[in-house]
């Protein structure tokens, strides 16, 4: 009998991987905001750089939100601290614990002397981030008062995940507004269009307002008394705006561009 051998050739179809569809995807995530809500605030950013706005695609209303997720404007550069007038240091803000043969100091939460309590006070405090601007809309009313919440109605607000941008419309006085949001991705900057019969009534106003820190926990960023603490310098030109402001040791420096014609004041 005879040895036979079989040599069987197998012959595989590569099959193409199915694309994915990743905006498709992406897009499927989209934030959509209804109605004016301090817990629905959204974000744009850049990794180093956060704006949260409000239902308007701006931060018209702060105190509308400061006890839920606040309207804030932050970058990794931005942090501040309170003069450490005293002198304090953060050894008189410590306890020694032995600890497997070993002396370590933890910071704790010392209530005496008064001196190693203001110690414990000021380093819990300091380095904070420092909330670095407000940017929001000002519309006047028929009656000519400032629009308030309750007077924002037909609220529609999208975050396109895929783009980074926040487009939110919303109506005052039966007329319709439109605001686009967006953050340059690498710098720090936002930028907005605004679209409405209201602009050229002369009815809408971007306010620009800088907090003074409170040194809290959470910082909601409202707070605009500082008790001649912080320094603004304002300057316009016909195209846009320079804000400098001082506080403490640290200068910050906002740049304003706008397109057409508006009035800086």
């Amino acid at each position: 009998m005879r040895n036979c051998v079989i040599i069987l050739l197998l012959s595989y179809n590569h099959l193409a991987a199915q694309l994915i569809n990743r905006e498709a995807v992406v897009k499927r995530h989209n934030v959509v905001v209804n109605r004016i809500d301090s817990l629905s605030s959204l974000t744009i950013g850049n990794a180093n750089f956060a704006f949260t706005v409000d239902a308007t695609g701006m931060q018209s209303f702060p105190d509308s939100y400061a006890n839920g997720v606040p309207l804030g404007t932050q970058s990794v550069w931005g942090w501040h601290s309170f003069p450490n007038v005293e002198g304090l240091k953060i050894e008189e803000a410590q306890k020694i614990y032995e600890l497997e043969g070993r002396s370590i100091s933890y910071t704790v939460q010392l209530k005496e002397p008064e001196r190693n309590r203001k110690a414990v006070e000021y380093f819990r405090v300091n380095p904070h981030r420092l909330q670095l601007g407000n940017i929001g809309l000002e519309i006047k009313k028929k009656d000519g008062s400032i629009a308030k919440p309750g007077d924002i109605s037909n609220i529609s607000q999208g975050l396109d995940l895929w783009t980074g941008e926040i487009t939110s419309s919303f109506i005052v006085d039966g007329i319709p507004v439109k605001v686009v949001t967006v953050c340059h991705q690498d710098q720090d900057v936002v930028a907005f269009r605004i679209e409405s019969l209201l602009i050229r009534e002369n009815r809408i106003r971007v306010r620009i307002r800088i907090p003074y820190p409170n040194g809290q926990f959470k910082d909601v960023g409202n707070q605009w008394e500082s008790n001649g603490k912080q320094s603004i310098v304002f300057n316009s030109s016909e195209s846009g705006a320079s804000i400098v402001r001082t506080i403490d040791s640290l200068q910050t420096h906002i740049a304003i561009r706008w397109a057409g014609k508006a009035d800086a004041t």
